[in-house]
């Protein structure tokens, strides 16, 4: 299943190398977390109204990392997006690795919730064609409406997951840089 999200790029890996000591970056980076649960059914239900200004949500030690987006009023950008992450140092180089993941098992079950309605909706439709016996061209209009509003209610959230995906990258890689700058001057 991994291997089909990183081909759909729900899942993306990156490995960045920056010339920084690992306790030092570690430091920095946990400065701009908010220490917090971010796997918790509702590790998220009252944050929109924290007044800390963390950028981040999660966990940072000295080896690894696992951190998400904090959400805020009108920022539905990132979702439940979360970053993992490795720490290691390589003589003067700091190579961190980090896996962006978009997609949680709530999916699956959208999906399925989907799907099931989208197939009786057919069903009673196709069904409910051969009762009338007068205009039958009237119900083959609504096909292919109902086939394309089928394919936007698949692919917009993964559309939308994959550009948060792409994001949340570019974010990370500008954030990780940022950091070493501050440290470095």
């Amino acid at each position: 299943m991994e291997e089909f999200l990183k081909k759909t790029k729900l899942i993306d890996d990156f490995i960045i190398f920056l010339n920084v000591d690992k306790n030092k970056f570690a430091t920095a980076l946990r400065n701009q977390v908010d220490e917090k649960d971010i796997d918790g059914l509702f590790s998220s239900a009252f944050e929109v109204f924290s007044t800390n200004k963390k950028r981040y949500k999660g966990f940072v030690n000295f080896n690894e990392f696992k951190i998400r987006k904090k959400r805020s009023f009108g920022n539905r950008k990132f979702g439940n997006i979360k970053a993992i992450g490795r720490l290691s140092q390589n003589g003067e180089k700091l190579k961190v690795s980090t896996k962006i993941n978009g997609w949680n098992n709530f999916m699956l079950f959208y999906f399925g919730i989907t799907l099931v309605f989208y197939t009786i909706f057919i069903f009673f439709f196709l069904s409910n064609i051969g009762l009338s016996e007068g205009e039958n061209s009237v119900f083959y209009i609504f096909i292919p409406f109902i086939i394309i509003h089928a394919l936007l209610m698949f692919g917009l959230p993964i559309y939308q997951i994959r550009k948060g995906v792409a994001s949340f990258k570019r974010e990370l890689e500008r954030e990780f840089h940022f950091i070493v700058s501050k440290i470095n001057h």
